[in-house]
């Protein structure tokens, strides 16, 4: 494996997934607010436009799609070779964009954030333990850890064996 290029490709992707969904969610804040935690999507949800949340779609699906090509083209092209050297790549460098996510937009974000979204200002799920407890950390350590991770890996060492 390639721990440079995995490492340099890693942090790549986490700027460019990072700075995707920010800039989503500046344009339509409350579209993303059918991602959080069950209150603030109730408390949201009479101010949430559907062809809003239809443009989030719209951004955030070629977004992971262009992460699993960059990633498959980059390790092929890298001279990683074999299904178990590219699936964890896949992995390591999917888990880099899964610890950032986490640390800037769940960690750092949220309470920066609250007040664009309408009806929800003052839900409990906000505060930074809850908000944690019931989104952040099981989307992380499980969600992401045991599904998104290995399903990009999955693509990669697919993508990377086409090369």
């Amino acid at each position: 494996m390639n721990w440079p290029r995995i490492i340099v490709d890693g942090l790549a992707m986490s700027l460019l997934f990072n700075a995707a969904v920010g800039v989503g969610f500046l344009l339509w804040p409350q579209a993303y607010s059918t991602m959080f935690p069950k209150e603030i999507k109730e408390a949201a949800a009479p101010y949430v436009d559907k062809g809003e949340v239809r443009k989030m779609k719209l951004l955030l699906c070629p977004l992971y799609l262009a992460l699993f090509l960059w990633w498959g083209v980059s390790a092929g092209l890298a001279g990683i070779r074999g299904f178990w050297p590219l699936f964890w790549t896949g992995y390591v460098e999917m888990t880099m964009v899964s610890v950032s996510d986490f640390i800037i937009l769940d960690c750092w974000l949220p309470g920066k954030v609250r007040h664009m979204i309408k009806g929800a200002e003052h839900c409990k799920a906000w505060e930074r333990k809850e908000w944690l407890k019931t989104l952040a950390i099981p989307e992380h350590a499980l969600g992401w850890t045991l599904l998104v991770c290995p399903i990009a890996a999955l693509a990669v060492a697919g993508i990377g064996s086409l090369f």
